[in-house]
């Protein structure tokens, strides 16, 4: 049933910003306000990077970028932070990210590590710009509209997969080299571009985040939709104009799906094995808090990620709360799909892109790989004591709907993690709090 629409004002946030967690080295959260000042308010008619002037403008009449922008100075910044400071320009406009900042990077005859994962960066941050403003219509809708609530669930789920992938982004950008490898060396077709630590686990980024994102947008357009906001309204026009932009930002299909071939390719090359790993090589990755360090050997890869699925679910079994234990159970489900994923890769010797089986394990790779990026952040930001981020709930219902992507029933008598993870979202889009893992504060 479509819903009446509330008043212009309903729910937005107020002017007063307040920033989530501590400053990080070299200044991301200092270069990310500026940007946002520069960008100035998307609701500006007058602003050239306003909403309305960016939905007018075609491809090849897009402005120019305001001096100073973040990343097109040398050095360069390490790649997790660099992604930090451009955040405003995420979730300003998908285009402008990928011709401002991304296809610069890739513009180059050695790519920069991070060009890769800057596209799936800048559309994770578009779609939390419109989760936002559905939470605000919902929560607003629904002080005089009950039938508003059903949509809650779905938008707490909504949160509980974007931090997921939040996740997975953020441990794929810690993976990659700080600055530019050496010279590409000889091949015996030419020149072959050095090996990079974060290239395997990018490729995961690069397929998995456009489908997932895909998804997501298909359900916040239906609860706008649902709740009385037709194509027209600047909520659905926002949303039209990211699904417009993917393909030009090279986080479409087209692009998801050469990722998804490297993955397939990619368990040839790993020969079957596994590292056998509780997660203290790849944790660093997952400390998304501190400075980025040097990524050890191997660690950017998949299967190491992945692997840490067993390490992080024995802790938790250790751990009190009946939100760990729940936790816990789901994880070890997690466990023995990744067990019996080891032994499908290992039954074929070559696996072919074009075949659908190879596909499919490619496929539950990812999501493996997804899980333990938001166990291992989860449970290093409970080390930090962070505030809901170190909690069980958002982790246990994104885990929960990664296992029924997988086909993975869950265990009988889970929690409903579902109504805290809503709150904290609802806290956040009334504040004017990002929806990103660091909780950032947001200028408009």
């Amino acid at each position: 049933m479509a819903l009446s629409r509330p008043a212009p004002d309903t729910g937005r946030p107020p002017a007063a910003r307040t920033s989530g967690l501590a400053a990080v080295p070299f200044g991301a959260t200092r270069s990310a306000a500026r940007l946002e000042a520069l960008l100035g308010n998307p609701r500006d008619p007058g602003n050239p990077y306003g909403r309305s002037r960016l939905w007018a403008a075609g491809y090849d009449a897009l402005p120019a970028p305001p001096a100073g922008l973040p990343g097109t100075g040398e050095p360069l910044p390490a790649a997790d932070q660099l992604a930090r400071a451009l955040r405003p320009l995420f979730r300003r406009d998908l285009a402008l990210a990928h011709a401002w900042i991304i296809r610069p990077l890739l513009g180059t005859p050695v790519p920069h590590p991070a060009a890769a994962l800057l596209g799936p960066a800048a559309l994770l941050a578009s779609v939390g710009g419109v989760l936002r403003s559905a939470v605000r219509v919902v929560d607003g809708l629904g002080r005089y509209e009950p039938a508003a609530g059903q949509w809650r669930p779905v938008l707490a789920s909504v949160f509980a997969e974007l931090l997921a992938c939040e996740s997975l982004t953020a441990a794929a950008l810690r993976s990659c080299p700080a600055r530019e490898p050496g010279p590409a060396g000889p091949g015996p077709h030419g020149p072959v571009p050095p090996r990079r630590p974060g290239r395997s686990l990018a490729a995961v980024v690069g397929y998995l985040v456009p489908q997932l994102a895909g998804e997501l947008l298909g359900d916040l357009e239906l609860v706008l939709n649902e709740c009385g906001f037709d194509a027209g309204t600047p909520e659905r026009r926002t949303l039209a104009k990211i699904l417009r932009d993917r393909e030009f930002a090279r986080v479409g299909w087209t692009a998801s799906g050469a990722a998804q071939a490297r993955l397939v390719r990619g368990l040839n090359g790993a020969g079957g094995s596994w590292p056998d790993d509780d997660g203290t090589a790849a944790a660093a990755l997952f400390r998304i808090t501190e400075a980025a360090c040097a990524p050890a050997p191997g660690t950017g890869c998949p299967r190491a990620v992945a692997a840490t699925l067993a390490g992080a679910t024995d802790r938790l079994a250790g751990a009190a709360g009946p939100g760990a234990a729940a936790l816990a159970r789901v994880g070890r489900r997690l466990v023995t799909e990744l067990r019996a994923l080891r032994v499908d890769c290992a039954a074929v010797a070559e696996h072919d892109p074009a075949d659908p089986a190879a596909r499919a394990l490619a496929d539950r790779e990812a999501l493996l790989t997804l899980a333990a990026a938001a166990l291992g952040v989860r449970e290093a930001a409970a080390g930090a004591r962070l505030p809901f981020l170190g909690e069980t709930g958002w982790a246990l219902l994104a885990l929960g709907r990664i296992a029924g992507r997988l086909g993975l029933p869950l265990p009988e008598g889970l929690p409903d993690p579902q109504p805290g993870v809503w709150d904290e979202l609802a806290r956040r889009a009334a504040s004017g709090v990002d929806c990103d893992l660091y909780a950032t504060g947001v200028a408009w």
